[in-house]
């Protein structure tokens, strides 16, 4: 064996959950998607509403378009009182447990609501952390 081997580290705490090629685009986060003070932590799953064209996080029982999850947030964004343009991804393989995903969801809905949205957004399980 030489000194040429690569071996992979697992880390518990990675949004990332495979190889999948991420992309992120710049968006706006609307007024008010946070308690002022309280940041959007990365990993938030987010929809966008389709009247106004910003990103809020993702609610299952919304109506305005942003029940339907399609980025993740890239970044802590603090959107409390003022729009905020952040980073987003809009591809990639995330893990469940790192996300922040609002309690109307469970995992799977997140999942089947993206696979029928044919997003490239891949959200999966990756095993009990702590």
């Amino acid at each position: 064996m030489g000194t040429s081997n690569v071996f992979a580290t697992y880390d518990p705490t990675a949004l990332f959950a495979g190889a999948f090629p991420v992309r992120h685009r710049s968006v706006t986060i609307a007024s008010g998607a946070n308690t002022a003070g309280t940041p959007l932590k990365r990993g938030t799953l987010l929809g966008r509403n389709s009247t106004t064209d910003k990103y809020v996080p993702c609610v299952k029982t919304a109506n305005d378009g942003s029940q339907t999850p399609v980025a993740v947030l890239a970044a802590p964004v603090d959107a409390g009182s003022a729009d905020v343009v952040g980073p987003a991804y809009f591809e990639g393989e995330f893990a469940a447990e790192i996300m922040v995903i609002d309690a109307s969801w469970t995992v799977a809905q997140v999942q089947a609501a993206l696979r029928q949205a044919s997003s490239d957004i891949y959200v999966r399980g990756v095993g009990v952390l702590g």
